[in-house]
């Protein structure tokens, strides 16, 4: 290691004590002797470094001093350009515009070798998921800095309508959504905001009584499960608890494209939380004894939500659908009854009755019976009925059982195992360009793709 490469590290180890570290300390996380410590300490004074302190009795960096340029290692680099990357991918315009801008500077301070590998970075940033937002992040985040209050015009899950005023204090990226964490006059607690249903806001003028930083630091207190101190506002409630710890659990979904995995895919893009996709391959993949630990039968989909394991499409479209209640996709009690007959009509009788009439098997009327199926025929005309006029299958609103029959039904005709009855055409119409089904369609055509 170089002197100069070593001072760089001794100053950015002394930035990581805001309090006297002793020389021994120093020594042992640079991994170099006390007496090599020392000549550094007194190397970095002689360039004009506020160094505080002496042999004995530890040292401390003064705040406000600036060193030329860095030298960053290859991972450094890396993480550097994909930060501001995804920043300018993913934020708002004007946060896009700084992150380039940054870029940019970082670029030009660095010696050419380094600024080639900043540019040419092989980490790139994917397609998002793009919501279409009524008011710009930049107001919200204005709001935020400027510790001002909100009035909000708020669309919920259900799409019921409320104005609030409120006391924002952060604003939470997910790859799917953007999450405004504020105190809700409304409510008397602290709420999350989805900015996509944030349908108007506008700066009042005033400013909320506490700095945002003790808001802020009220407001974590609330995620936890339980605090050793007491907050100013209350704290969350056990089913606010509960939602959050469900929120932080890592969701895996495992998936081939060309499988029934699509229909999880749109009813994950649907609820809008962050998940980890695994694909995997027809035969060896499949049939590993690791993924033959999360799916016995070796077939796709499947989920792991932290400790827990779904498998079958419908399963998890309904398990996903209750693990997420803000998402919206269970319906209201009175629904219920529709919501669970047809999500399993279609996962049951349709889907045999279907799969046994396109590989030529002629029914007799005992087997139909002993089956559980009945005639094709007769399931089709009973799904028709049941989408006839309908916009949704149970209720007023869109639900998970929506996703799962609208699937079938969209690829059934697409692929000549149902008709194109008008019922069907009509019912599929209304949910075929949905968002989330449209980026569902966006990865399939890239994983098609050569």
């Amino acid at each position: 290691m170089s002197r100069t490469t070593r001072l760089f590290d001794l100053m950015q180890c002394l930035r990581h004590h805001r309090r006297p570290v002793s020389g021994a300390v120093l020594a042992e996380e640079l991994g170099i002797s006390l007496r090599t410590l020392y000549r550094d300490i007194a190397a970095l004074k002689a360039i004009g470094a506020d160094v505080e302190g002496e042999a004995g009795l530890g040292y401390v960096l003064k705040p406000g001093m600036l060193l030329p340029p860095l030298m960053f290692s290859e991972e450094e680099l890396e993480a550097v350009a994909l930060g501001l990357k995804w920043v300018e991918e993913r934020a708002d315009e004007g946060l896009a515009v700084a992150a380039g801008e940054a870029l940019a500077k970082v670029a030009a301070v660095l010696p050419g070798d380094q600024r080639h590998r900043l540019e040419d970075s092989a980490l790139v940033i994917g397609p998002g998921w793009k919501r279409p937002q009524s008011v710009d992040l930049k107001l919200l985040r204005r709001a935020i800095r400027d510790e001002q209050k909100l009035d909000i015009a708020y669309r919920d899950q259900l799409g019921r309508h409320s104005s609030r005023t409120i006391w924002p204090c952060a604003i939470a990226f997910f790859e799917s959504t953007r999450v405004v964490a504020a105190w809700c006059e409304l409510r008397g607690e602290f709420r999350h905001f989805r900015a996509d249903r944030i349908e108007g806001a506008v700066m009042t003028g005033q400013r909320y009584p506490r700095r945002r930083h003790l808001l802020h630091k009220e407001w974590l207190q609330t995620l936890l499960p339980c605090s050793v101190t007491a907050p100013v506002y209350p704290l969350s409630t056990p089913r606010q608890e509960k939602e959050q710890s469900t929120m932080e659990q890592e969701l895996i979904f495992y998936t081939n494209p060309w499988s029934r995995a699509g229909i999880v895919h749109w009813m994950l893009e649907e609820i809008g939380v962050p998940y980890r996709m695994e694909v995997l391959e027809y035969g060896a993949s499949m049939k590993s004894p690791d993924y033959l630990a999360i799916n016995p039968m070796g077939k796709v989909p499947a989920i792991r939500h932290g400790d827990i394991v779904v498998t079958e499409a419908a399963a998890i479209c309904a398990y996903l659908a209750d693990a997420f209640p803000d998402a919206g996709l269970l319906p209201q009690p009175a629904a219920r009854g529709d919501y669970y007959r047809w999500l399993f009509f279609a996962a049951g009788p349709l889907e045999l009755a279907i799969s046994l009439n396109s590989c030529g098997v002629d029914l007799t009327a005992e087997q139909e019976m002993q089956l559980g199926c009945g005639n094709v025929a007769t399931v089709v005309d009973t799904l028709a009925s049941a989408v006839r006029g309908r916009r949704y299958i149970a209720g007023d609103t869109f639900t998970a059982a929506d996703v799962y029959v609208g699937s079938h039904i969209g690829w059934g005709m697409q692929f000549g195992t149902l008709d194109k009855r008008p019922e069907f055409e009509a019912y599929w119409a209304g949910l075929k360009d949905r968002p989330a089904h449209r980026r569902t369609e966006a990865s399939l055509e890239v994983a098609a793709s050569p």
